[in-house]
């Protein structure tokens, strides 16, 4: 698969990301209106239901979502052009999971780091790792 070709996958992978939690936020909504006109059928109270705008805040999550879409389209570009996805399918699922992939990538120990521990052995520690001569 092409660069652009994944760029564009990975984005939709991440816009389906932000579509999520746009369905998250609806059904949260809902189910607070349903519970406010239960209350409101016990209570006898003219209270407003609750407004989607406490739910859904355009600016912060339309800014999520298009960061999702960066984030997807970059590590479904990085992932196929190191060859460790191929097809239409695995670039929107990377595009889909990239925060929660960056987030693992982040956290991988090297096997030198697991076997000697974090930073044993290196410079920065003032123990010289060269082999002498």
């Amino acid at each position: 698969m092409d660069g652009p070709l994944l760029l564009m996958l990975g984005a939709a992978g991440g816009s389906l990301r932000g579509l999520i939690d746009v369905y998250n936020q609806t059904i949260a909504w809902q189910e607070a209106r349903r519970e406010h006109r239960r209350a409101a059928v016990t209570a006898d109270q003219p209270e407003e239901p609750p407004r989607f705008r406490e739910y859904f805040d355009l600016i912060p999550d339309s800014v999520a979502s298009l960061v999702h879409m960066g984030l997807g389209a970059a590590c479904a570009l990085l992932f196929g052009l190191s060859g460790q996805i191929s097809g239409v399918y695995a670039a929107l699922v990377v595009g889909v999971s990239a925060p929660a992939l960056l987030t693992q990538l982040g956290r991988v120990q090297t096997v030198g780091d697991a076997v000697t521990g974090p930073g044993a052995g290196s410079p920065a520690d003032g123990v010289d790792t060269r082999a002498e001569p």
